[in-house]
C-alpha cells in the first residue's frame, strides 16, 4: 500500500492537491450518483422543517457512505493527518446545467477567513484539514472542474486576507481545473486556494464534499456542522465508516472517541 499511495502523498505535500481515480468502482458509481441526486430533495425538505443542523447529510445517502473509509483513500489522508481521523463535514455539491458562477477562491475550515472560527494568518506550516470532493459524474473543463491554484497551501497570503490584495473573485495566475472520471476523488490540503466552478454544459454535475480532520481538532462550533446521525441509521454503517462518524451518532455511547 505504501508504494501505491506514494505519488498521491508526494503531490499533496508538494502541490496541495491530487486526484485519486476509481475510489468508487465503475460498476456501482451510477447507483451511488442516483442515490445522492434523489436524496438531496429529501434532505432539503427535512432541513426546512427541522433546521439545517438537525440531521447529518450522510444519513440520507448510506450507499455513498459505504465508500468513505476506502482503504487507499484513508491511507493517503492518514499520511498527512495521522492515524486517527474523523469526518468534520459532509455536504451535497450538485450543480445544474448552465450554472453560472464567478470565482470564489478560499481556503477551507479551519483556514476560511470568512468564518468566525478560523486559524489566523499566517497559517501554521501544518496540515490540519483535508477536503475531499467525490466526483460522482465526470468532471471536465467543459462542465466545470473545481479550480485549484497549486502550491498555494504554503503561501502565507490568502484570497480572503484583507491585507493581501489578491481578491477572491478573479482568475488567478497558475490556476487549473481538477478533472476526473466518475468515482474519482479530489483530495486537497484545506489551505489550498480553490473555488467552485460554473457548469456551462447541458448535463448535471454531481459531487459530495467530505472534510476529514485529525482526532484532536475541535469540531463543536456553536451548532454549525454538528448535525447528528440517527442511531438506527448509524448502526447500519460499515464498522470502518462508524469510526469516522461516531462523534455524530445520536443516542449511542462512544467506543473510540472517549
Amino acid at each position: 500500500m505504501a508504494e501505491t499511495i506514494k505519488p498521491y502523498v508526494t503531490q499533496l505535500r508538494e502541490e496541495g492537491w491530487c486526484v485519486v481515480e476509481n475510489v468508487i468502482p465503475a460498476d456501482v458509481v451510477d447507483a451511488v450518483r442516483e442515490e445522492v441526486e434523489t436524496s438531496e430533495a429529501d434532505y432539503n425538505d427535512f432541513s426546512k422543517e427541522h433546521g439545517r443542523w438537525e440531521r447529518n447529510v450522510v444519513s440520507f445517502m448510506p450507499r455513498f457512505a459505504a465508500h468513505l473509509a476506502n482503504e487507499r483513500l484513508l491511507a493517503v489522508i492518514r499520511e498527512l493527518l495521522g492515524p486517527q481521523v474523523r469526518i468534520s463535514q459532509t455536504e451535497y455539491k450538485i450543480r445544474p446545467p448552465h450554472y453560472e458562477l464567478v470565482r470564489a477562491y478560499h481556503s477551507d475550515f479551519p483556514y476560511d477567513l470568512n468564518q468566525k472560527w478560523h486559524i489566523g494568518q499566517p497559517f501554521p506550516n501544518a496540515v490540519i484539514g483535508i477536503t475531499t470532493l467525490w466526483m460522482l459524474s465526470e468532471f471536465t473543463a467543459e462542465n466545470g472542474g473545481t479550480w485549484v491554484v497549486p502550491k498555494t497551501h504554503v503561501d502565507l497570503r490568502n484570497p480572503r486576507g484583507k491585507e493581501d490584495g489578491i481578491g477572491d473573485r478573479n482568475p488567478l495566475s497558475g490556476e487549473l481545473q481538477a478533472t476526473g472520471s466518475a468515482g474519482s476523488v479530489l483530495i486537497m490540503d484545506s489551505r489550498i486556494w480553490h473555488s467552485n466552478a460554473e457548469n456551462p454544459s447541458a448535463g448535471k454535475r454531481t459531487a459530495v464534499v467530505v472534510r476529514y480532520a485529525p482526532w484532536w481538532l475541535n469540531l463543536e462550533l456553536f451548532g454549525v456542522n454538528t448535525a447528528t446521525i440517527p442511531g438506527e441509521v448509524f448502526d447500519k454503517l460499515p464498522d470502518d465508516v462508524k469510526l469516522l462518524y461516531e462523534h455524530r451518532a445520536a443516542g449511542r455511547e462512544p467506543t473510540v472517541w472517549v
